[in-house]
């Protein structure tokens, strides 16, 4: 339940709120990452969902619409 909840508001969010395309784009760029975190680092494959919420974080301190969201809906900062 909860987690697959919270996974797919990530990836809604990683793709951008307003985009059905991103946030299919989203899920599967969290997908991949989840994968390749345990192919590179199989000793910490309990900490797979950590990688794809810190990817998550990544993304969104860069780009905080997300990747294929408006930029238009994003407010100013300050």
């Amino acid at each position: 339940g909860v987690l697959i909840g919270l996974k797919a508001f990530a990836a809604a969010v990683l793709g951008g709120i307003g985009s059905v395309t991103g946030a299919v784009l989203g899920g599967f760029i969290l997908g991949f990452t989840e994968v390749v975190a345990v192919a590179l680092f199989p000793e910490l494959g309990g900490y797979k969902d950590a990688f794809a919420f810190m990817f998550l974080i990544l993304v969104l301190l860069f780009r905080p619409v997300g990747i294929m969201g408006d930029e238009r809906l994003e407010r100013s900062r300050f």
